[in-house]
């Protein structure tokens, strides 16, 4: 590993280690690549190494604070493969999920414990991960897939149906939780050896963060805080606890579960989007000792009203008073924009 590289990972160790004496740190993503088939990257693995170190070459005419770092592509349907959905390849976009086989106790039973080696799309993914580290640049930290959280990977299994099962057959709901808490607890520490991550950490968004994983709970936006309390929050805590700690990802614009998030003792991160949340009232809402992770896209379409008046903040070196704030901006088409960003963040 270089000195350059070297030196970023020890910036990243004290924002998460001792805010108060770190300095904000500003990474940059890209997921468009033009002219691109993206149906080769689930079955071949030259064209997925290839899909990655383009999608990040993208940052190479500035320099911002990512740890150089690239993944395995298959979408968020992973997990829900392991259980017997099946996966939508596009050429266009991330593989999708396309069927939702969980109707009832017994179809969860005809799936229970699956090999995490074996099942759905995993053996590609093991492939794909074999030939990555044998030939991507030395320099470079290999990420875990984009493995969803036990809540997500019931939805994405159920369909929409989950949330009419969440009050008519929440048995249903927390037994197929449990089984997709139990298949990633078993599921990543493999992972993490296959592409030798460390124990105690792992890499995303350009950062590196204490724990063994992230958990997506995108979808708690779409629930209640009681049935995230009763049904969830214990199996969320149950991964974490597991996993040494780790950080979690949410969407929408609804933060009512926070507080709940707030009760996960090894919760040492969480991802938020600011085009749909405000930063400023979240970073007042959060865990004092819980890494807020201000993330999303920085130009329009995606770019929201809220979303603007945050830049707009920004720009002017208007932050929350929380001092553990880490920003990943994505998709960026005027490198200006990065450059701005960047130095508006910094000179803070």
């Amino acid at each position: 590993m270089s000195k350059a590289v070297e030196g970023k990972i020890k910036k990243h160790d004290k924002l998460w280690s001792d805010p108060a004496s770190a300095q904000y740190l500003v990474t940059f993503a890209w997921s468009v690549v033009d002219d691109f088939d993206i149906s080769q990257i689930v079955s071949d693995p030259s064209k997925s190494l290839e899909y990655s170190l383009v999608r990040w070459q993208k940052r190479e005419d500035f320099e911002d604070d990512s740890i150089p770092m690239i993944r395995v592509e298959i979408g968020t349907g992973l997990v829900a493969s392991a259980f017997g959905a099946e996966l939508l390849i596009k050429a266009d976009n991330m593989p999708a999920v396309k069927t939702h086989p969980i109707k009832s106790k017994q179809d969860i039973e005809a799936v229970k414990d699956p090999d995490h080696f074996k099942a759905g799309y995993f053996p590609q993914v093991y492939e794909n991960i074999k030939y990555f580290r044998e030939n991507m640049p030395s320099d470079f930290r290999l990420c875990q897939c984009d493995m969803q959280g036990p809540w997500n990977s019931a939805q994405l299994l159920v369909g929409t149906k989950i949330f009419l099962d969440v009050y008519d057959d929440p048995d249903l709901v927390c037994l197929l939780l449990e089984e997709m808490t139990d298949f990633m607890i078993k599921a990543i520490p493999p992972m993490k050896q296959a592409i030798a991550e460390e124990p105690d950490c792992f890499y995303i968004q350009g950062t590196k963060i204490p724990g063994g994983s992230r958990l997506c709970n995108c979808s708690t936006d779409m629930i209640s805080p009681d049935f995230y309390q009763r049904c969830i929050l214990e199996r969320d805590n149950r991964f974490f606890e597991a996993m040494g700690g780790g950080m979690m990802h949410i969407c929408g614009n609804t933060p009512h579960c926070i507080p709940h998030f707030n009760k996960i003792e090894k919760l040492n991160g969480l991802e938020i989007n600011f085009n749909y949340l405000d930063v400023f009232k979240v970073a007042d809402m959060l865990r004092e000792d819980i890494v807020l992770l201000c993330t999303g896209p920085v130009e329009y379409p995606l770019l929201t009203p809220l979303g603007q008046e945050t830049l707009n903040k920004f720009y002017k070196g208007q932050f929350p008073d929380k001092k553990n704030i880490f920003f990943h901006f994505n998709d960026a088409a005027d490198f200006d924009i990065c450059k701005k960003l960047y130095d508006a963040i910094h000179s803070f």
